[in-house]
């Protein structure tokens, strides 16, 4: 069988909207992503899930 890669969580800056892979972490035999801390471009500390992120900038 073939296997199909698990996709990454994306988040979204929320200050200048660049788009990052979740930091993957490996614990209890599963994958767990999280936001960064920082955005290398802007500096901004605040981050939507790319999921959310159509409805976060429409409230």
């Amino acid at each position: 069988m073939s296997h199909t890669p698990e996709l990454p969580e994306r988040y979204v800056c929320d200050n200048c909207h660049v788009i990052y892979a979740g930091t993957v972490t490996h614990e209890d035999e599963e994958f767990h992503y999280s936001e960064p801390t920082e955005c290398a471009a802007c500096g901004s500390t605040h981050f939507v899930i790319i999921e959310q992120y159509a409805r976060h900038k429409t409230q």
